[in-house]
């Protein structure tokens, strides 16, 4: 249907000619014929551009300036110009407008918005700074100018001008926003919680921003604040799961644990929480650990308060323990530990997770003790036969530590992890069948495995056998993890036995930029300059590998008899 040209379009178009051609001083002289046919073709442009047939428009705004180079017919060519998507040709077009009128803040606005288009930021942003010294209270010009300072990345300069329209007319919803972006780039956290409460007062009832200061607050430690929040969102809806999760974490960060255990208990749905139920919490927050540093104080909180409640149970005082290794506390957790094998006696999980973890942390007597128990109490648990021979592996008796793994793998036969150990454990023992064969079986269960195809690929380098094999199994593992520093080398150290010294090297090189903090790896450098006959090279690498493990004989003899 064809839109009908109304009297009052009539009216706009005149207007709008009489407010572009005002602009326009003329002297006397001017021939009136010329004026009139531009304001003829001036009037035909806008009646077509009212009817959205831009380009009529465009071609009577063109013919109009043949006959009058007048501001507002340039601006009009702009104008439809832009609005065609034709920014470069609405550029040239508003620069002749502003030639002839340079203080015309309309004029400066199209060109603004142009270069915004081109994402010309900083002429952008100069436009709009242009537009300010003429009209600085202008608050659009003053919002688009912090937005190009936000775009160019000045964000100190975006921020006064910000502050500056908030001080002029008040809280602002688009403003706030841009000014809580900022803050909270810039860490300044105390502004965030200033602009989001600026926020609220526009939006009083709105839960997403109450939700967002409220866990605001529980970043830089208000928990009060934070608490107050979450319990008004909760008046509104006091089934919130999120919100019912947030304020548990509150109580127990501030160890008021009969609320926190309140709050677990409407959100599991039950009538009160068992010891069971505690201890799950516990775990869940100890889990945490990693990825939410609040974790470790709740979690900690959690089981302190159960093992005061519950002082016959073991499980509270292992975990506390294993808290104070988190927190690199090792003066305490072993007293922890003995509390807890104490309570449990002859707990199979006891004896295990505790001896599992004092062998982590390398106290071999402690875990000795405890997994030798948890072997005479258990003999047919393959963890405690296999952790028992990792403990005697680490006290120099490999040969009985085989013993316990061999057996290990009696009860599990298709353990990947227990084929792997076994086999390095062979291979040390110089029984290198049945560290093949161990390989060759894990081969089996898991081809795809990167750590065993690496480690039986190092194992025969390092025998100095089956190196195509080697190559081949070595190239595998380091298609699934290219920047393995261990896989690196195990390459590195194959193409070196095939006296390949330039790959060998090249691979050694790698190996050393993603881990630099390796011996072994820098004396296998040393080895291969030394190949190539570059001794000053090998002296540096093998220096660098003494400095490393200052105890290694075989590297003094090869600096000695350099």
């Amino acid at each position: 249907m064809k839109k009908k040209f109304s009297y009052i379009s009539f009216i706009f178009i005149i207007l709008y000619f009489c407010l572009f051609f005002s602009k326009n001083s003329y002297s006397q002289t001017d021939k009136v014929s010329s004026n009139e046919q531009a304001q003829g073709y001036f009037i035909a442009g806008k009646t077509a551009e009212l009817k959205f047939n831009y380009y009529d428009a465009l071609q009577n705004y063109q013919t109009a300036l043949k006959y009058d180079k007048a501001a507002g017919i340039y601006f009009a060519i702009a104008n439809l110009q832009f609005t065609l998507d034709k920014p470069a040709d609405a550029l040239s077009s508003i620069n002749s407008a502003l030639r002839i009128s340079p203080d015309d803040i309309t004029y400066l606005e199209l060109k603004a918005g142009i270069l915004r288009a081109q994402e010309k930021y900083d002429k952008a942003a100069e436009t709009y700074e242009a537009i300010i010294r003429k009209k600085p209270d202008y608050t659009y010009g003053l919002y688009s100018l912090a937005r190009m300072y936000q775009h160019l990345n000045k964000p100190e300069k975006a921020i006064v001008i910000y502050e500056k329209i908030t001080d002029e007319i008040g809280y602002d919803f688009d403003v706030l926003k841009r000014m809580y972006e900022i803050y909270f780039q810039n860490k300044d956290y105390e502004k965030c919680v200033e602009t989001l409460s600026a926020i609220l007062k526009i939006y009083p009832f709105d839960i997403a921003y109450k939700k967002q200061l409220a866990a605001l607050y529980v970043m830089i430690n208000r928990p009060d604040e934070a608490e107050q929040l979450y319990t008004e969102i909760l008046i509104i809806d006091p089934k919130d799961k999120e919100i019912l999760t947030e304020l548990t974490k509150i109580y127990f960060v501030k160890n008021e644990m009969d609320k926190g255990f309140e709050k677990f208990r409407k959100i599991l749905g039950k009538d009160s929480l068992s010891y069971a139920e505690k201890i799950q919490l516990g775990e869940i927050y100890y889990n945490l650990i990693v990825q939410d540093r609040e974790a470790i104080t709740i979690a900690k909180n959690i089981f302190t308060n159960v093992s005061e409640n519950y002082p016959d149970k073991w499980v509270p005082y292992y975990f506390l323990g294993a808290i104070d290794i988190v927190n690199k506390d090792f003066d305490s957790y072993t007293a922890k530990f003995e509390k807890a094998l104490q309570l449990a006696d002859t707990a199979k999980d006891a004896l295990l997770q505790i001896g599992y973890v004092y062998y982590t942390q390398n106290k071999i007597t402690e875990a000795d003790d405890a997994l030798a128990k948890a072997v005479r109490l258990y003999p047919e648990d393959f963890q405690a036969n296999y952790f028992y021979g990792l403990v005697l592996q680490r006290k120099g008796d490999e040969p009985t530590a085989i013993n316990y793994f061999e057996y290990a793998l009696e009860i599990n036969p298709d353990d990947v992890g227990m084929l792997s150990t076994l086999a390095l454990a062979y291979d040390n023992q110089k029984m290198y069948d049945k560290s093949d064969e161990a390989h060759e079986k894990a081969l089996r269960l898991d081809p795809e495995s990167a750590l065993i195809l690496n480690n039986y690929a190092y194992q025969l380098s390092e025998r100095g056998v089956k190196l195509d094999k080697a190559l081949a199994m070595s190239k595998k593992s380091l298609q699934k993890e290219p920047k393995n520093a261990s896989y690196l080398d195990t390459i590195g150290w194959i193409y070196y036995k095939m006296k390949q010294y330039e790959e060998a090297r090249s691979y050694i090189m790698q190996s050393l930029q993603v881990n630099g903090g390796s011996a072994v790896v820098n004396e296998h450098m040393g080895d291969i300059y030394n190949a190539m006959g570059d001794k000053d090279n090998a002296r540096k690498y093998w220096q660098k590998a003494l400095d490393l493990s200052p105890g290694n004989e075989a590297i003094k003899n090869k600096l000695f008899n350099i």
